[in-house]
């Protein structure tokens, strides 16, 4: 069944992802801001081979959440808080909720091999870290999100921690720890 109500709580994780790319907070992201800069940050921060599985499972969610939602403005294709919103609010609603979930899942997978560089089957809180300043996210903040994050408090997120959470920021309409997986929410 699609879902057709968006909670506040929802509504303040999409206002938080699309501030990560909103670089000078103007209400626009450029394509740079929500796919060059990420990649370029990827191929600095994890091996080749991750960079580019990472980047690969980026641009799936860059075609399918963020491409639909640009417009051009100053002759330059951007994407709008408002723009955003109103596609994910779209696919949201017009999709089972089981369809998406699978669809998550397989993304969040993705990363999480990326993510994981030393293939031990568990994510590190520098991998983490690296993670998530490829997403704009402020180093100082990394520490607080993998501990939201780290259900059985063992210093490390395992493959299915790391999926659960996914799948929590993504979909949970209430406040979840997953709602940490980019980042702490913005007010």
């Amino acid at each position: 069944m699609p879902m057709k109500i968006l909670t506040e709580f929802y509504c303040r994780k999409k206002k938080s992802f699309f501030s990560h790319f909103d670089m000078d907070k103007d209400g626009f992201a450029s394509h740079d801001d929500l796919f060059g800069r990420i990649v370029r940050r990827a191929r600095i921060m994890f091996r080749e081979e991750d960079a580019a599985a990472l980047e690969t499972t980026w641009t799936i969610c860059y075609q399918t959440f963020l491409v639909p939602g640009m417009k051009m403005v100053n002759g330059q294709e951007m994407l709008t808080a408002e723009g955003y919103n109103a596609h994910v609010d779209a696919v949201f609603s017009a999709h089972p909720q089981e369809v998406l979930k699978e669809k998550t899942r397989a993304m969040v997978e993705s990363w999480f091999d990326g993510v994981d560089v030393n293939k031990d089957g568990s994510i590190s809180k520098r991998e983490y870290a690296h993670f998530l300043v490829c997403y704009n996210v402020d180093p100082d903040d990394t520490t607080v999100c993998f501990e939201a994050l780290d259900a059985n408090k063992d210093g490390k997120l395992s493959r299915e921690e790391f999926i659960q959470a996914g799948l929590q920021f993504f979909h949970d309409l209430e406040e979840s720890p997953g709602a940490y997986f980019f980042g702490p929410l913005k007010k």
